[in-house]
């Protein structure tokens, strides 16, 4: 069976696209918002907070009423939009409670302590989701590695967290490193197969699901080496990529300039986390990389309108996105 595919909200289009894709073709699928790009004091996808992402979300659910996309937050922990604060964090929690998402993945990892504390620190933001909504689903483990290719004495560490966590929780997902690791546009990781094996067993004992993060850019024989080891993977940079490259592709058939759009995509430098070995001479590679932090940029909307003279420039952005996920999921 195919892993379960979670799809990062990058824009008004994926969301609608991951919902499209639901309906029509019966297949359950993740929304996986991250604090930077959706949260209760605004994110940079639609500059939505997390009630009016909510609130959108709610109107696709009548558009495709078959539709199962489970709404799930993403690394819900500290210091992964800059702020270290907990009660940011908490602030975070409530917010997605109240609106309603079905799944909080709980990564403490960034939290400034010691393992131990990061752990009692994890114990008591599942604790609280739990006590505000006693149904709502766990995703813990944490995704920051360099496309390490861990090593099986590293299990008896996975076990001894995972001990942990059982005694007072049932999560859904475990996340494992695998060894993938997305930089510039592609996947330049390793997959670990014999680790992963290892771990999937594991937590198959223990009635866990492996979530792969960093998942994009596989091909299909990558994708199949996973079947029957890994349950689930996120994938969210590429999508962000491949609608600005589509985006991009019509302005040069249409000959809709986007010089200024490019130019503020350099000037954000939101492309500098993703780089690996190109210098910062190439403009336009860095666009593809981080166009989607400035979707909701006046020259972006400027060059969505002179398309939308053309063309319906969101169907062709959806159907693009919907290309991924078939890719994915078929």
């Amino acid at each position: 069976m195919r892993p379960e595919l979670a799809i990062g909200p990058m824009s008004q289009e994926i969301v609608e696209a991951v919902f499209y894709y639901s309906n029509f073709f019966r297949t359950p699928l993740m929304l996986i918002a991250s604090k930077n790009q959706v949260d209760y004091n605004g994110g940079y996808v639609n500059d939505w907070t997390t009630k009016e992402y909510m609130k959108f979300v709610g109107e696709i659910k009548k558009l495709y009423p078959q539709a199962e996309v489970k709404i799930c937050r993403d690394h819900c922990g500290p210091g992964f939009n800059g702020n270290y604060d907990l009660k940011d964090t908490y602030k975070t929690i409530d917010e997605d409670i109240k609106t309603g998402f079905d799944l909080i993945h709980i990564d403490f990892c960034k939290h400034k302590g010691s393992s131990e504390e990061k752990l009692k620190e994890s114990k008591k933001a599942i604790l609280y989701c739990l006590k505000k909504n006693p149904k709502i689903e766990l995703e813990i483990g944490t995704d920051e590695n360099r496309g390490t290719n861990y090593s099986l004495p590293n299990l008896k560490e996975w076990e001894r967290e995972i001990d942990f966590f059982q005694k007072f929780s049932k999560p859904t997902f475990y996340v494992v490193q695998t060894g993938s690791l997305v930089m510039e546009i592609g996947q330049v990781g390793n997959f670990n197969k014999d680790f992963t094996a290892k771990v999937s067993k594991l937590l198959k004992s223990r009635s866990l699901k492996l979530k792969e993060h960093n998942a994009d850019y596989l091909s299909k024989g990558e994708i199949q080496e996973r079947i029957g080891l890994v349950d689930a993977m996120n994938i969210a940079p590429q999508l962000g990529v491949v609608q600005t490259a589509t985006v991009l592709s019509r302005c040069l058939i249409y000959g809709v300039s986007f010089d200024e759009w490019l130019e503020e995509i350099y000037k954000g430098k939101k492309w500098q986390k993703w780089m690996k070995d190109n210098g910062p001479e190439n403009k336009m590679l860095r666009a593809l990389i981080a166009g989607h932090y400035h979707f909701t940029s006046k020259s972006y909307q400027a060059i969505i309108r002179q398309l939308g003279e053309r063309e319906d420039i969101k169907e062709v952005i959806m159907n693009a996105v919907i290309g991924v996920i078939k890719h994915y999921v078929q």
